[in-house]
Parts: structure tokens; sequence; C-alpha cells
């Protein structure tokens, strides 16, 4: 029983069809462990226990008659505030947005809940998602179950947290320049940024088309479970791509074999990296070869795209808070109306530039696609940093403040799909993350490129993180 909290989704199905424990002794295992824990780490907004509880009692049901909903039934998982849930309050990491709860829930959210997922409660963001850290106004420091005294990332900073830690199995989260994949590299585990548009989005994020809703696990066939799931079709996205009834999940075994990949360690513009890190990256080659892949050193033909992913952020967030009034404005933090104050500066000519520039990367990566079937960088260029910075102190020298994440937002750019996973862990203990992107669509092929480098690198989730 001590192992509930870090079973599979496929041990806990396993587990609830042999009767060997139920779906509510799974979730008292995992209250327990995130009443001992959570206090240490900040993972959550709000707690939703006595929902969670009447969902595992009706899915218990369910297993006791032979009639589950599904992989995720009974399955406890969390989701990012800024996916709203009826009944719950929908505050976006911010005081400056309503107590109130809402009416509705986000597609991702309902599209798991009806497959009889057990929802805990809503997860730690920044601001409005603004940054790759977390910290937030609402909720302070979320920290890291590798080293409670650093940074666990962000956006979905709390939900990765509540993966790690074994809080559950899988969370829900957002990506607009790598929210979903900065936390799984700081805290070692799994997520994934679908292609744009595949899974339904609703309200529509405030940066508009970088963003897109997606998992994080512990294991990549668990993220792709849960994808096959989130993905299916919502009226309330009708701009949502068409639903694809084959599984994603369904052909993890196809592996490597024939692949042409391509390393970059910097994609000709990151400024630093750290030692560790690129020393695990450079040991990527061999591995791939083992694994029957042809690889290169390769970087694609663009520039630093940095310039105009704030340009499109910043004009998102202005757009979005365009009405809010003066009283409401005072409650945001120091950051959010530095960002505002940037976007007051952006012409429309710098808006319709930035996009000419996504379409001008897109080709540009489209043309390197037809050399390589995947390109692969480091997650992130610096381990886990101080809980209470947000950008690591040997990054103090660079004008832009995040050098230090320079491989994630281009691909909200481009709109491709794109997947961290574990590498290993530096020599301070901290986590390391792998970047394995494909072109626009190829998500099934990230996923397969995953399990076969996850099934090699044997990197072991569990945080060496106790109970007081």
């Amino acid at each position: 029983m001590s192992d509930l909290p870090f079973l599979s989704l496929s041990q806990l199905a396993r587990g609830f069809q042999r009767k060997e424990f139920s779906p509510v002794e799974v979730l008292d295992a995992q209250l327990d462990r995130i009443q001992a824990l959570n206090p240490r780490l900040n993972a959550f907004t709000v707690m939703d226990a006595e929902r969670a509880r009447a969902a595992a009692q009706a899915s218990e049901a369910r297993w006791m008659q032979g009639q589950p909903l599904g992989p995720l039934d009974g399955v406890p998982f969390t989701a990012k505030d800024n996916l709203m849930v009826a009944g719950l309050p929908y505050r976006r990491g911010s005081r400056a947005m309503p107590e109130d709860a809402v009416r509705e829930t986000a597609p991702g959210v309902q599209r798991c809940q009806e497959g009889g997922a057990v929802l805990l409660g809503l997860t730690t963001m920044p601001e409005l998602g603004a940054g790759p850290v977390t910290i937030s106004p609402l909720t302070g420091i979320t920290s890291n179950p590798w080293d409670t005294s650093k940074q666990a990332g962000g956006s979905t900073g709390g939900g990765a947290v509540s993966v790690s830690a074994g809080f559950c199995p899988f969370a829900l989260g957002s990506d607009a320049g790598g929210s979903l994949r900065i936390p799984a590299a700081l805290t070692g585990v799994v997520g994934f940024k679908p292609t744009g548009g595949l899974v339904p989005m609703y309200p529509p994020n405030v940066a508009g088309g970088l963003s897109c809703v997606g998992p994080v696990a512990r294991q990549v066939r668990d993220a792709a479970t849960v994808l096959d799931i989130i993905a299916r079709p919502d009226p309330r996205d009708a701009m949502a791509l068409p639903w694809r009834p084959e599984s994603l999940a369904g052909d993890l075994e196809r592996g490597l074999a024939g692949r042409r990949i391509a390393l970059s360690l910097t994609l000709g513009y990151a400024p630093k990296v750290d030692a560790d890190i690129a020393q695990a990256f450079q040991r990527m080659a061999g591995l791939l070869t083992d694994l029957g892949a042809t690889v290169e050193e390769a970087d694609p033909d663009i520039e630093n795209p940095i310039d105009a992913y704030l340009v499109l952020l910043q004009s998102g967030y202005r757009y979005a808070l365009q009405h809010m009034s003066d009283e409401k404005k005072a409650l945001l933090s120091p950051g959010m109306l530095e960002i505002l104050a940037d976007a007051r500066t952006v012409t429309l000519e710098d808006y319709m530039a930035a996009q000419a520039r996504c379409q001008d990367l897109a080709r540009r990566l489209l043309a390197f696609h037809q050399r390589f079937d995947l390109l692969l960088t480091p997650t992130v260029a610096a381990p886990a940093f101080d809980a209470d910075r947000t950008y690591p102190a040997a990054f103090e020298e660079f004008p832009n403040r995040r050098a230090w994440t320079p491989y994630t937002s281009l691909f909200n750019l481009t709109q491709q799909p794109a997947i961290s996973i574990p590498m290993g862990l530096t020599r301070a203990g901290l986590p390391m993350g792998l970047h394995i992107v494909a072109p626009r669509g190829g998500d099934a092929l990230v996923l397969q490129a995953a399990h076969a480098l996850e099934s090699v690198l044997g990197f072991d989730p569990r945080p060496p993180l106790k109970a007081d």
C-alpha cells in the first residue's frame, strides 16, 4: 500500500480490477501524502477533497461491478488553476481574479472526469501564467520535491510538483512557451506539449494560439493515455483540429530504428548551457545510435525568436486585461504590471511582424524536418535554482531573463509537438530534462521517441522527499 502514490495508470487499473485495492484506498493514500508533504511544497491553490471522495466512491462501485469507464477510472489527478472547474474558483494565480465559483469545466478536465478520473484540486501557477517559475501573489512560492530550497519551474509548477511528489499519477496543465515542459524538466517528470489545436481549449488562453493544454505524468505511456482522452472534441472550441480516433498511445513500441535525428545543444543561439546538462546531452548520440537511429549534430537555420514571442505574449495580456478596472489592476503583481507596461509600446506593425516571423520560423523548421524526423535539445539550460528567484544567478550576465529557457517557446510559435522527459540528475542531485520535437502533427512520433529513450535512460522518478 505504501507504493500506491507512485503506481502507473496500468498498475492502478490492474489493482482495481483484481480488487487488490480500491479507488477510495488510493485516494486516501494520496490525501495522506498531500497532508504530510504539501506544506513544504505548496502545490495547490485549492483542494476539493469532498468531491474527490464522492468520485472515488462512485468509481469503486463501477470497478466492483466490472464496469469501469476507461483507463482513468478511479485515478486521482490535478488541474492547473487556469483550467476552470465547475464549483471551484478560477483565480489563475491572481488576487485580481474573482473568488466566486464558476459554472463550467474546461474540456480537458471534463473529458478526464467523464472517464471516471478523480480530481484532487487546482494547482499553483504564476499570475496569469506569466513566467517560467511558480511564484504567485496569490499562493507564494511552489518548491521542488527534489530539493525544497529550489524552484519547481512554471507555469504549470504546481501540476508538475503534484506528479513528482507522488500526489497523483498525472496532471493537466497548459503550455504557452514551455509551461508544461520547463517544470517537468526541473522536477523529473514528463511534460508533453501537443500540436497546437490538438486538445480543445475553453475558455481561450490569454496567450491565444501560443497556448495549448497537455499532460504531466511520470511515464510517457501515461502521458499518451491521458492525451488520447483529452484530445477528444468539444464544441466550445470549434477551431480545434479534427479529432483522430486512432490511439496515440497504441503504437509506442515503434521505436527509433531508421529514424533521422538531429541533436542541437544550443539551437544556434542559446548563450550558455549548464555543464552537467551539456555533458548528459552529449550522451544521447550513443544511446540513439544503439536504438537504430541515424544521428547528426545540426542546428536549424533560425535566430533567437524571443522578441517575436514576447510581442505576441504581451499583446495577449494587453487584450485580455483591457477592461480590468483600476481597482483590480492595483491587485496585480509588479511583474504583471511590467508586462502590461511593455505591451503598451507594441504597435500594430510589431504585432504583424511577429505573426510573419511565426510563418517564417514554421517554414524553416519544416525544411529542417525534411532532413530530420526529430530534433533533440535540452529542455532548459540550467537545473533548478533558488526557489525565491525568477532566473538562475548564473544567468545574471544576460539582459534577457529567459536566457535559461531558450529551447521551448520556439515550438509554441511553430505549434509543433514537443515533450520533456527526465535525462538524469546533476552532480547535485537535481533533475535534467531532454526535449524531443517533431514536425507539426507528429505527436505519435514524439511519444514513440520519448518512450524508446525512457526505456534506456532508466530514470527513477521518486524524489528523496520524506514526510516530517
